[in-house]
């Protein structure tokens, strides 16, 4: 049997090895390092933290971290920081507040100064404290012999009147920490690239929606980088004064404030909702599209009233395609990965609501019943921000719970839900989201056209009649009269009117009945050349009905005489017969003699009433292997665009005639008109002696990349006997309304043009983007953009030409297409001999 020995406690020994366990082996690089130090700051109720990096040769020797927070006194430096760790923070005896949330508290952070250099030099002063206590930190004795227990190797301590600190640093708060680390590890490292990457990666410490909030500035310092940095900013200045309109993007520095201002850059690229309450205790609701002014309105809080003391606010943003693309590029993190729309209280967030799977204000639920007609949580990014007592927004006691049920707290999910989230929505699903193609754009470009102004319109409308909202400010741009022409002219014409008696907008309503008095006189215009139309027919169909009558009298002329020559023959056969009866033969004979002179005569006139029909029928006849009916259709276009035409010169000469001067602008606008006419009849006369085509009226619902590759191939390849076309299709069935005259005139135009810049061949390539867009796209090798175009933009302006032509082919082009719904643009990429110019059509 064994001996029982006395037992005794044992205890670990620590090596000093154990420093670059949980240093160097732990942090494993130098950003990590930095970004542990950093937050240190922000938990120590910083509000500016100092990063430097001090240089000798251009070599970086040494980096500062510098705060003004609390500080460490000598008791915190002994008990706290030299007690390996061990956490303050955790246990929460750092600040005695249990409910605080720090950045880091894992009691290690303090070695990430090992991972950056061989010494630290720490300076640190608390505001009780009337002298600065300073450690000196050589990591290298503790790796000399890893027999050496750690807390047996000697820290140097020392007492200072004031901080000492770099170059360029004012430090005239009472308290802080200054970290000064020299012996860099990697010192070659640290070059301009390493510097903005680090730059970038500190911004993700900062409250990502901007400084409005945050009390915590963090700024940047390099010597060695300041001259190249200034260089930068002049240029980027001097670009910003010489092109207002067309800036580049900020450079890139080292020094100055680390800052995160994603939100302002999506503001630019984005629709944006910003709600506020303003000192009259109104809630004002701001609608901005791309930097586009929407909307701004403002209204009560009497069906709210527990929000009416909180200093509410909100600000939410549509993630299109292009804002969700430049969060990724300028967060290194996809936006869905990052969270939706998020609750601060008080300055603090509110956990866990906005987070990736968080459905608290009930987006996603309402959005399961109808994808294409209502915003997930994918699709928006952004803040609310309440301030309260907690009998009012409590939090629960989790602390990542989210908000205790108050009265409070339902109307402020309602109110955000209601008056924030769908009314971002029906902007985005009303307006942004029917255009198929707008989602291309990073610019609010397309709001501009007719059928999206028409949509603006009708949503600034309601909001003008709506009770208790009071319509502040609109787009001026986007809010007005349309083009009279405008399919969609009558439907928002009403509803500006509207607009106009609700804010006594004398201007609006000027300019509103001028243009009911314009679309009058153009209705009356084409109701005319519909009459003319009209009566040109009538007056066809009866010369067909007379044509019918007369060859009906020819056809009974004929049958009469047929009767007659049968008569002869039977008189003929009875004189033989009756030949005893010479006398009586001869007497009828003589009448059948008279009869035949007179059956001769008759058949005489038959035939030419015959020959002088069929020369009144000649071009019928010639032309019997055509469709009536088809030939009916082409003639009645000819007939409305002639009589559309006639109708604008009269109007053009009788302005002319009673103007003291001519203005050029109108003229130019009235033959602009006129060519337009011209170029339809000649399209619609090519259909009528070309095409096999059956137009049954201005507009079909057909496969429009069908009719493209058949017009091009059969009716513009007949015209165009100098150039050689073709036509590519990989598309799938494109089924869509369109007008066949408009869309031949702008593909006749796109061919003349190729023609004119001296092009032998064109080349179509139509392709389906999706399902509801299709792309069209025209190579020539002609002579290309003339280099005196700088904008190329511009070849779609009115009167814009470098050939011999009126500079009104693209301009007609771009109207027709863009009252299709679609665009027409040239492309980035050129030929290298020729031009390429793309159309996009959608559904």
């Amino acid at each position: 049997m064994t001996e029982n020995k006395q037992s005794k406690p044992l205890h670990f020994e620590i090596s000093s090895a154990l420093k670059s366990v949980i240093g160097r082996d732990l942090i494993t690089n130098d950003f990590i390092a930095i970004f542990e130090l950093v937050k240190n700051s922000f938990d120590a109720n910083a509000k500016n933290v100092n990063l430097l990096f001090e240089d000798h040769d251009g070599k970086i020797e040494k980096i500062f971290i510098i705060d003004d927070g609390k500080g460490m006194s000598y008791e915190d430096l002994v008990n706290k920081w030299l007690f390996v760790a061990y956490s303050a923070k955790k246990d929460g005896s750092e600040d005695n507040e249990s409910h605080k949330i720090y950045a880091g508290n894992k009691g290690v952070g303090r070695f990430s100064c090992d991972r950056l250099g061989g010494r630290l030099r720490l300076q640190s002063k608390s505001v009780q404290d009337q002298s600065v206590h300073i450690l000196d930190v050589d990591w290298g004795k503790f790796e000399k012999d890893a027999k050496l227990k750690f807390e047996n190797i000697d820290v140097k301590h020392e007492v200072a009147s004031k901080f000492y600190l770099p170059n360029g640093i004012l430090h005239h708060q009472n308290a802080g920490v200054i970290l000064e680390i020299s012996d860099l590890r990697e010192p070659d490292s640290w070059d301009r690239t390493k510097l903005k990457r680090l730059r970038t990666n500190l911004a993700k410490l900062i409250n990502p929606f901007g400084n409005v909030t945050s009390s915590i500035t963090l700024n940047m310092f390099c010597q060695r980088e300041k001259a190249l940095d200034d260089k930068l900013q002049n240029q980027y200045s001097e670009n910003i004064s010489l092109n207002p309109a067309d800036p580049i993007d900020p450079p890139s520095l080292v020094n100055g404030p680390v800052v995160n201002d994603i939100f302002n850059i999506l503001r630019d690229k984005t629709t944006s909702l910003m709600v506020e309450l303003d000192t009259n205790n109104h809630f004002v609701t701001t609608l901005i599209d791309r930097g586009e002014l929407i909307y701004c309105i403002q209204e009560g809080t009497s069906q709210y009233p527990l929000l009416a003391d909180s200093e509410f606010s909100c600000q939410i943003f549509s993630l299109n395609q292009s804002a969700k693309a430049l969060f990724k590029r300028r967060t290194g993190i996809h936006s869905v990965a990052f969270g939706s729309l998020f609750l601060f209280r008080n300055g603090f967030r509110v956990m866990p609501i906005g987070d990736e799977t968080d459905d608290s204000w009930g987006i996603d639920r309402r959005h399961q019943q109808g994808h294409s007609r209502t915003l997930g949580t994918r699709d928006i990014m952004g803040r609310v921000d309440i301030a309260g007592p907690e009998t009012k927004f409590k939090e629960t006691s989790s602390r990542d719970g989210g908000l205790v049920e108050t009265e409070a707290s339902s109307q402020l999910f309602e109110y955000v839900f209601k008056k924030c989230i769908r009314r971002l929505e029906q902007y985005v699903v009303g307006v942004t989201w029917q255009d198929s193609i707008d989602k291309h754009h990073e610019t609010a470009q397309r709001l501009n056209l007719d059928e999206n102004r028409a949509n603006i319109i009708e949503l600034v409308s309601k909001l003008a009649g709506a009770k208790d909202i009071e319509l502040v400010d609109y787009s001026r741009n986007l809010v007005d009269v349309l083009n009279e022409k405008s399919l969609y002219f009558e439907s928002s014409v009403e509803k500006l009117a509207n607009i106009a008696e609700n804010l006594q907008n004398d201007e609006l309503q000027q300019n509103v009945e001028r243009a009911r008095k314009r679309f009058a006189e153009l209705k009356k215009a084409e109701e005319e050349a519909r009459n003319i139309a009209s009566r040109e027919l009538k007056a066809r169909l009866e010369a067909e009905k007379q044509t019918k009558i007369e060859m009906k009298l020819r056809a009974d002329a004929e049958k009469r005489a047929e009767e007659e020559n049968r008569l002869k023959q039977e008189a003929e056969l009875r004189a033989h017969k009756e030949s005893d009866l010479k006398r009586q033969a001869e007497i009828k004979a003589d009448q059948e003699s008279q009869l035949k002179q007179l059956a001769e005569l008759q058949a005489k006139k038959i035939n030419s009433a015959y020959e002088e029909e069929k020369k009144r029928n000649l071009f019928l006849l010639s032309h019997e292997n055509r469709d009536v009916d088809q030939l009916e259709s082409f003639l009645h276009q000819i007939i409305i665009y002639t009589s559309a035409a006639k109708q604008k010169i009269t109007s053009t000469l009788i302005k002319l005639n009673n103007d003291n001067e001519i203005n050029k602008d109108e003229l130019t606008s009235s033959l602009s008109d006129l060519l337009e006419s011209v170029e339809k009849i000649m399209t619609t006369s090519r259909f009528a002696t070309s095409a096999n085509f059956k137009l049954d009226s201005t507009k079909i619902t057909d496969d429009i990349a069908i009719y493209i590759k058949e017009y091009l191939e059969r009716i513009s390849t007949a015209y165009n006997s100098r150039i050689q076309i073709k036509v590519d299709s990989d598309s799938k069935k494109f089924v869509t309304t369109f007008t066949p005259i408009e869309l031949g005139m702008v593909l006749d135009n796109l061919v003349s043009n190729s023609k004119k810049a001296r092009s032998s061949f064109i080349h179509f390539v139509l392709k389906n983007e999706g399902n509801s867009v299709l792309n069209i796209t025209a190579t020539d090798n002609g002579k290309g953009l003339d280099h005196s175009i700088l904008e190329t933009e511009r070849i779609f302006e009115k009167g814009v030409t470098t050939t011999r032509g009126s500079g009104l082919g693209l301009f007609h082009c771009r109207k027709q297409i863009e009252k299709m719904g679609g665009e027409i643009f040239i492309t980035e990429e050129q030929p290298p001999h020729g031009f390429r110019i793309s159309i996009r059509l959608r559904k």
